[in-house]
């Protein structure tokens, strides 16, 4: 072949590779088609815009209220169906891949993940649990049981905008009750959407998310080993649009006259790609409030870099369930609907000092309460969130049973409450293996030390909520003094008799 021909066989072929490497590198960009969907349906049904907008005002305003009150949002369990939609034996993805994304939804939303650590020092005081959580539905719309997983083979071999995917007339699978589960529909989409969800207030036979097959779950669950997206984000993110929150940098790309209408998440002008390595971004004269919050799950950053919902961002789905979601609060198709659980202001106190308990049962929302506070007073109540006062040293256990309907659950947590003497205490004393140091809870103490006769250190250690416990081992019988050390300089001396 002459040289000529060479070069222009070498020249196309390159050509061609570029072009694939584009192609590539295109469908791997994270693209989220909730707004080209939402845009869609505005210009198919120009009224859903005034519904849109109530929907939003109701949930603003519920929140504000709920911030004046200082309201207390118990947990609420959202009962979800994965329709796995599938043309290819790779479409049909694991039962294990499924339950991998259930996890890192529970992990990213109630502020559990172990990558929170790498939340930027600005932003680490924003970052929130938002008391949502999801399990699989155990019971379907009929009252029979199930996996919380259908799967449908179909002829189509791919999916977009049209939600043809949540209708099995079109090739998909109906929507469940969408009053009263999140519908996941898991299938193959085009044009490089990762994923895209209908906003609260959408028609219902269309309302849930959909995510491209190889977004579900996390790695190694997920087999697609070096895909940019295989750590479960893409339905964090789609999720966070099913209850109302829009991405971070607003609506208009390169722009910084909207917003997200989120207080706490600093105005940025565009969407984040990659992962950024260079520490803080700043945009929109946001330097001030931390820069661009590029880790927020609503950005467009990959998997490995998003980690945080805010407060605000928090507040304003759990006013979204309240407000155009409530349904969700009657599901009763986990496998456990209703599940007790609490909280206090504080565990460790002096007496007389009042301590606020809460309520974050799990799952639906109980409709009454029975609290039980041993040495407290009241020693009983009847309230969501009562205070209550102890007057008497020592550690109370604290029992709540809630009930909803024929449900009912009850959290029992053993020596919960400590109450300190108005003085540091060592026990046992005489003491023979170990001895334990409590210090008053009011003590900002620094240190403890375990002194011989003679003033030697032999012991020391740190209190851990008001406590520290020394090991005697290899110390002889004697006078010993527990030397507690407090931050202000002041120190406590207790005596106490070593008996071997």
């Amino acid at each position: 072949m002459p040289r000529i021909k060479w070069l222009l066989l070498f020249f196309l072929l390159w050509q061609y590779a570029g072009a694939e490497a584009q192609a590539l590198t295109d469908s791997v960009k994270r693209v989220c088609g909730t707004t080209q969907l939402q845009q869609q349906l505005l210009r198919q049904s120009p009224e859903m815009k005034l519904k849109f907008e109530k929907v939003r005002q109701a949930a603003q305003t519920l929140q504000a209220s709920r911030t004046k009150a200082r309201f207390a949002q118990p947990v609420t369990q959202i009962p979800v169906v994965f329709h796995v939609v599938y043309n290819t034996p790779e479409e049909n993805i694991s039962d294990a891949q499924i339950l991998s994304q259930l996890e890192v939804l529970n992990q990213d939303y109630r502020h559990r993940n172990p990558d929170s650590t790498q939340t930027l020092p600005a932003f680490k005081s924003l970052a929130a649990d938002t008391g949502i959580q999801f399990c699989l539905a155990t019971t379907d719309p009929a009252g029979n049981s199930t996996t919380g997983i259908t799967r449908t083979q179909t002829t189509e071999t791919g999916f977009g905008l049209n939600d043809a995917v949540k209708f099995a007339s079109w090739g998909g699978q109906d929507a469940w009750d969408t009053q009263k589960y999140l519908n996941i529909w898991v299938c193959n989409l085009e044009s490089g959407l990762l994923g895209l969800a209908q906003s609260p207030g959408s028609a219902a036979a269309i309302d849930g998310v959909v995510i491209y097959y190889k977004a579900i779950g996390k790695y190694p669950a997920n087999p697609n080993q070096d895909f940019l997206y295989n750590q479960g984000r893409s339905a964090t993110h789609e999720i966070g649009h099913w209850l109302g929150l829009e991405h971070i940098w607003g609506t208009n790309d390169n722009d910084c006259e909207d917003s997200d209408g989120i207080a706490d998440t600093p105005n940025q002008d565009d969407a984040t790609g990659g992962c950024p390595t260079d520490g803080t971004r700043t945009s929109c004269s946001n330097a001030a409030e931390g820069g661009d919050m590029y880790q927020n799950y609503m950005d467009y950053t990959d998997d490995a870099c998003m980690n945080l919902f805010t407060k605000d961002q928090a507040a304003y789905m759990n006013a979204i369930i309240s407000t155009a979601r409530p349904g969700l609060f009657s599901a009763v198709s986990c496998a456990n609907p209703l599940r007790a659980d609490f909280s206090a202001s504080d565990s460790v106190i002096v007496a007389n000092e009042e301590v606020v308990f809460s309520d974050n049962s799990i799952g639906v929302h109980a409709t009454s309460w029975l609290w039980t506070f041993p040495g407290g007073f009241p020693a009983t109540s009847t309230v969501q969130n009562p205070t209550v006062t102890y007057q008497t040293p020592g550690k109370y256990a604290v029992t709540l049973t809630v009930k909803y309907g024929a449900y009912a659950d009850t959290k029992t947590k053993e020596n919960y409450i400590l109450v300190t003497h108005a003085d540091p205490r060592v026990y046992p004393n005489p003491a023979q293996n170990y001895i334990t140091v409590e210090i008053p809870a009011d003590f900002d103490a620094s240190e403890v030390l375990l002194l011989n006769a003679i003033g030697q250190t032999v012991r020391s250690g740190v209190p851990q909520n008001a406590l520290l416990q020394f090991n005697l081992a290899g110390l002889p019988s004697g006078m010993y003094y527990a030397k507690v050390v407090l931050k202000n300089g002041k120190v406590v001396l207790q005596k106490v008799m070593v008996i071997k």
